[in-house]
């Protein structure tokens, strides 16, 4: 048995000494990773360089590194071309937007709910402090997970993660569905930022069944129990 775990955050460049990002830390996908070694070959891909180093002492775990969405998509699409995955776990928190340039902001005229924005592009290698206002701007980027089921033919298991914000259970668990649904993902591994840590954190389980409750530390050991006959 072969599985693809993805792990860690994206980085995009603003400038050359800047980059955006987010807070996670790639700890859940290596231990999912680390989980499911125990039964199957892993080819992990990591921004986490500490976990990358970790790697190297468990035998079935294949480690490489990425940085920003175009190099973790394109490891992504070389690994699909040629090799056939049982499952996939896209655990990686990919950035939702790149940057593509910085403006200064010269003037902001209020208009009832809108605003406009008199902005002067200050674009650089290094985008000089002295502005007293920056805006930059940020462009969607594609849904890699999207990917597995069209462009790259994935026939096996496909586990998708998503986290919210501020949302209760019962949106929480709305959102994921139709997020699991429009990607082709057999599971979904829903939380929100407070059940990230402390005493309650754990995350929803969400397939085509409905929703089941899974304390963080169960987590790994659960989704490692899907490639199971009896999927426990």
């Amino acid at each position: 048995m072969r599985v693809l775990v993805t792990a860690g955050n994206t980085r995009e460049k603003i400038d050359d000494v800047r980059d955006w990002g987010n807070i996670f830390t790639g700890n859940t996908g290596f231990s999912i990773a680390r989980a499911i070694a125990d039964i199957a070959d892993v080819d992990l891909l990591t921004s986490n360089r500490q976990h990358l180093e970790d790697s190297k002492s468990i035998s079935r775990i294949h480690a490489s590194d990425f940085t920003s969405h175009a190099e973790l998509k394109g490891a992504l699409a070389a690994l699909m071309s040629r090799q056939k995955y049982d499952a996939v776990f896209m655990a990686a928190a990919v950035a939702d937007y790149k940057p593509t340039r910085v403006y200064a902001v010269l003037e902001r005229q209020p208009s009832g709910e809108r605003e406009t924005w008199i902005v002067k592009d200050v674009q650089a290698g290094k985008v000089k402090s002295t502005h007293e206002e920056i805006a930059v701007l940020g462009q969607k980027t594609e849904k890699l997970v999207d990917l597995f089921r069209t462009e790259w033919k994935h026939t096996g298991l496909l586990v998708k993660f998503k986290l919210e914000v501020d949302v209760s259970k019962d949106e929480l668990i709305r959102i994921g569905q139709v997020s699991r649904k429009s990607s082709g993902a057999d599971y979904l591994v829903a939380n929100t930022l407070d059940m990230v840590s402390g005493d309650k954190a754990g995350a929803f389980l969400l397939s085509d069944a409905g929703e089941e409750w899974v304390p963080r530390n169960d987590l790994s050991p659960r989704l490692k129990g899907l490639l199971l006959p009896n999927g426990k």
